[in-house]
């Protein structure tokens, strides 16, 4: 029996506002009084909680009591005075802490009172978000008869789905037979680890790797033919001859064979199957917070004498059980949604929300602040979500995965006070053809590997490495201002010799650009150089031979004098096999020399700041939402831009589409795992 030494005792700890203060009198080994002081609490919730706990721990003597529903941040502040005093009154040690305060962008858990709910829905499985990942993973559950209610804030009839339709997946028979490559798996694994610093969890990767073609080959099976007949594959299916030679480079290795496909109009066929099978689609609907209880669990620990004997013991760890999901519709009513054996969380990332984007993307704020840039103004334009899906888990006890964060870069959309937008997209600016869909000009092709120069007309850098992700970095930490890239008649060899980073030449489908064509339309121009749309800037020229070139693109003396330097110094690299200024690799060194010459200019006006943001929460390889002792929080999961692990760093994968082949995949295979509960 616990001995307690008689007293009176006080503690303190945060709650829902304030700090919920306790005084116990302790006696005979019993706690006699007890007084909780919530009254800072949430009027209806939080105060009432406080007479509810108060009987529960006299009765048990005991902290080990379970919290109140729909005030667990407060009885849980009770909970932790409780124990507090309960060490105290046995002689423990008091253990220093500070009361952490909830960082501003995740403020307090919203305290909804039961009276507010106007109707309650049963399902298996509730998912937070009908995107990519959560609609793939309700397709999956209803395929196998789960009751599955999706919680989706867009409108039926103004759904977007996030993405450019390229979607990354290993040797599905769709690629294979379509003409790409076979992908040994185990080397794709160890090149994703490599590139993220093993930050990644290689059992998320391999299950993307072993199941991701499967889930391409049932996307084709189940989607409408004419939108499967429009299908392509990036880098393969081609009227142009690029890419065949190109795979390692500088000891990066990446594939061909990203399948593009309409998913906008491929999901609502796939929707309306999965309402026969017993799927429900609640749109205009918005997560607002989970329903969620904490317990206590028996968990062995071990410690160490100061003669080195380790020693095991019992203690008691804090879980949590999430049961529900209570939302608010187009009017404003509450609902609660109650869930039988899973919440799943796919709400999309936190890139339209400000303070998340600030306080979270440490990268990209610093080097915003680099450039003494006001980082209020960082967010993901068009397609960034707000953090709610993330913000709910958080308050459930989830913690954030700690990165290094990262975004997709570079971004679509882009604005500026200064330039035209045409010269804001790197490499970007060849082709003047209309994009009505995102409002700009289209952008063929990036990461190019020509030979780039600064505003000085200096080789800065290896342009091959890491494709445009390492030459973007470089340019954020560099002065802003006018860049420019150089190449002659042997393009089309350069382009075989390429790898297939993200953003390279995107060859395949209707709307290639015919680049033979186009450079040939810039040489027809001459001084007039590339057509442009309205309000674009020309950028791009061609010429007969090198000077004639550097004339029409407008260069001042020294900027002339020092490219042609430049291309003499990189022309002798070729010819020795070793470029021992940046270490570009020797089979993209192949020499400026030959006419005809083109050119472009574009610029860094100020860092991107990305098309969305891809790291949530932290779980575990079964894609369960875990707390800070990484246990799981029962039944809740989280996946696509809700979910951590997957990418840290850069966005720099094997394979182009892999954002959305990654949260599609793991949807896939989430929603059958969740069907054999």
């Amino acid at each position: 029996m616990a001995s307690y030494k008689d007293g009176n005792y006080h503690a303190e700890n945060q709650g829902m506002h304030d700090l919920v203060k306790v005084d116990a009198k302790i006696k005979n080994n019993k706690i006699v009084e007890l007084q909780i002081d919530a009254s800072k609490e949430t009027k209806n919730i939080g105060q009432l909680a406080a007479p509810k706990m108060q009987a529960k721990i006299l009765a048990a003597q005991s902290a080990d009591v379970d919290v109140i529903s729909g005030a667990s941040v407060t009885s849980n502040a009770i909970k932790k005075d409780i124990q507090e005093i309960i060490n105290e009154a046995s002689g423990k040690p008091a253990q220093s802490k500070s009361i952490r305060k909830a960082p501003d962008w995740l403020g307090n858990e919203p305290e909804i009172d039961s009276e507010e709910i106007k109707k309650v829905i049963h399902a298996d499985i509730v998912i937070v978000g009908g995107g990519n990942a959560g609609t793939m993973c309700a397709f999956a559950a209803s395929e196998k008869h789960k009751k599955v209610a999706v919680i989706e804030a867009q409108a039926e009839d103004n759904v977007y789905y996030y993405g450019m339709h390229d979607i990354a997946a290993v040797n599905s028979d769709f690629q294979l037979e379509n003409g790409a490559p076979k992908i040994k798996k185990s080397e794709f694994i160890a090149e994703y680890q490599r590139r993220t610093h093993n930050r990644t969890d290689p059992m998320l990767v391999k299950q993307f790797v072993d199941n991701s073609g499967a889930m391409i080959d049932w996307l084709m099976d189940h989607t409408a033919p004419e939108v499967v007949n429009k299908a392509c594959l990036l880098n393969v299916t081609s009227k142009h001859d690029y890419l065949p030679q190109g795979r390692e480079i500088n000891k990066f290795t990446s594939w061909t064979g990203a399948v593009q496909i309409n998913y906008n109009a491929a999901a609502p066929k796939l929707i309306a199957d999965a309402e026969k099978q017993g799927a429900k689609w609640y749109w205009e609907t918005k997560g607002v917070k989970l329903i969620h209880e904490s317990y206590s669990v028996e968990e062995q620990d071990e410690k160490t004498s100061e003669n080195g004997e380790v020693s095991f013991f019992s203690k008691k760890v804090p879980h949590q059980k999430v049961t529900g999901v209570i939302a608010k519709d187009k009017n404003g009513q509450f609902i609660e949604f109650l869930a039988n054996d899973a919440v799943v969380l796919t709400g999309g990332d936190y890139g339209g929300n400000p303070q998340m984007y600030e306080a979270l993307q440490d990268e990209k704020r610093n080097v915003y602040e680099a450039h003494g840039l006001d980082t209020e103004e960082l967010h993901c334009p068009s397609f960034g979500r707000d953090g709610s899906g993330i913000k709910m888990a958080l308050w459930a006890g989830a913690t954030m995965d700690p990165g290094p964060r990262c975004a997709v870069d570079p971004q679509v959309i882009l604005n500026s006070d200064k330039y035209a937008t045409n010269v804001l997209r790197w490499g970007s600016s060849f082709s003047g053809q209309p994009a009505p869909e995102i409002g700009a000009s289209r952008f063929n092709p990036w990461g190019s590997p020509f030979i780039y120069f600064d505003s000085n007309g200096k080789r800065f850098t290896d342009e091959t490495v890491l494709g445009v992700f390492g030459m973007r970095e470089r340019v954020e930490r560099s002065k802003p201002g006018r860049y420019f890239a150089i190449w002659d008649s042997q393009w089309p060899e350069l382009m075989r010799r390429s790898i297939p980073e993200h953003f390279s030449v995107p060859t395949g489908g209707d709307e290639e650009v015919d680049l033979y064509q186009e450079f040939q339309s810039w040489l027809d121009r001459g001084a007039k150089g590339a057509k442009t749309n309205p309000g674009e800037t020309v950028s791009c020229w061609g010429a007969q031979d090198l000077d004639t070139l550097l004339t029409y693109m407008h260069l001042n003396e020294e900027q002339k004098e020092n490219i042609k330097a430049e291309i003499a110094k990189y022309n002798h690299f070729c010819e020795q096999g070793e470029d021992t200024d940046f270490g570009r690799d020797p089979k993209l060194l192949l020499p400026v020399n030959k006419g005809l010459f083109f050119g472009m200019y574009f610029v860094e006006d100020k860092p991107m700041t990305g098309i969305v943001t891809l790291n949530g929460v932290n779980t575990d390889s079964e894609q369960r939402v875990v707390d800070s002792n990484w246990n799981p929080i029962d039944n809740l999961y989280a996946c696509g831009n809700n979910a951590g692990e997957r990418f840290a760093i850069e966005y720099s994968t094997p394979m182009q589409g892999l954002t959305l082949g990654m949260a599609m995949t793991l949807g896939w295979v989430l929603g059958y795992q969740l069907a054999q509960k």
